[in-house]
């Protein structure tokens, strides 16, 4: 190599090199799929990917919250439709009861259904007790040394929960209350009028037109507990569907930030080659020429 071409052979090898290294660039992107590695090599599109990806994952912890709140839901909507077949069923049987010779029959039938009453009272979703307030972990109906002696007169002894109403929170200004509690009056009654049938001594039949209405009072809020916890299935689903669209679409735009341009890719790695070969040519010329070449 003649000392005149030195010059020009070190500017062409480092041009070389630097096609050469975006060409791996740009390989590596092809390969990946995506524009780069890490945040440093999307430029301005980083902070904004960066957002779309917290977003997403915000929108995924809320998405599962619901779910499982909706799961709860789901589960005191069929609880208090079972305690509304319960009331059905007495319902039928009490003004079914037309003499004392069915009175024992009566009481059998009542002291049945209050145990069912109880034990749905009782239900649990992943071992922790719906209707219980926030004392999850502890039974909320309790019958024993529970008798209901009036008709009239509220009862809950028989309730150990609380009176804290479960809540879920699905963003900063946006929260779910959700729960219901076991000393309601759908249940107080639904427990007050099967006790007190199962356990009086003497029941009459002089009786069964006021355990009828009590009866008929008790479905009443049970119903419209199951309307209220209709309304918050609602509002959770609207909540869930409107969540899994945005996290979708935040998805979507965070992955063509971070996406390469395969088809744009290829085309560009055709260049680098190109140009990497012209540059290799260059320097093989430049590496040949001596000085008896010059002078022949």
């Amino acid at each position: 190599m003649r000392v005149a071409t030195f010059h020009q052979s070190t500017l062409v090898l480092q041009h070389a090199m630097e096609t050469q290294a975006r060409l791996a660039s740009v390989q590596t992107q092809q390969a990946s799929g995506l524009k780069s590695a890490d945040y440093a090599g999307l430029g301005t599109d980083a902070a904004i990917l960066a957002n779309l990806e917290v977003s997403v994952s915000r929108s995924e912890t809320v998405i599962g919250a619901a779910k499982e709140t909706q799961s709860r839901v789901d589960m005191v909507h069929a609880t208090l439709g079972k305690l509304s077949d319960i009331l059905t069923k007495m319902r039928a049987t009490v003004n079914g009861t037309t003499s004392e010779d069915q009175i024992s029959a009566l009481q059998s039938e009542a002291a049945a259904h209050l145990k069912d009453a109880a034990q749905l009272v009782n239900s649990q979703f992943s071992g922790r007790y719906l209707f219980a307030g926030s004392l999850t972990e502890t039974p909320p109906a309790d019958l024993t040394g529970y008798k209901a002696t009036s008709l009239t007169a509220t009862d809950t002894s028989f309730y150990k929960g609380d009176s804290y109403v479960q809540t879920v929170r699905l963003g900063p200004d946006n929260s779910v209350d959700y729960g219901l509690t076991g000393d309601r009056p759908g249940f107080e009654k639904t427990l007050r009028a099967l006790s007190y049938v199962a356990t009086a001594s003497p029941l009459t039949l002089d009786k069964l037109k006021d355990v009828s209405d009590l009866l008929v009072s008790a479905q009443d809020d049970v119903i419209a507990d199951q309307s209220i916890n209709g309304a918050t299935a609602s509002r959770l689903k609207t909540f869930i569907d409107n969540e899994t669209q945005y996290a979708a679409e935040a998805g979507r735009l965070s992955l063509e930030l971070a996406s390469v341009d395969v088809a744009a890719a290829a085309v560009q790695a055709a260049s680098y080659n190109v140009q990497l070969q012209a540059s290799f040519s260059a320097i093989k010329t430049l590496t040949s020429l001596n000085l008896h070449d010059y002078l022949r």
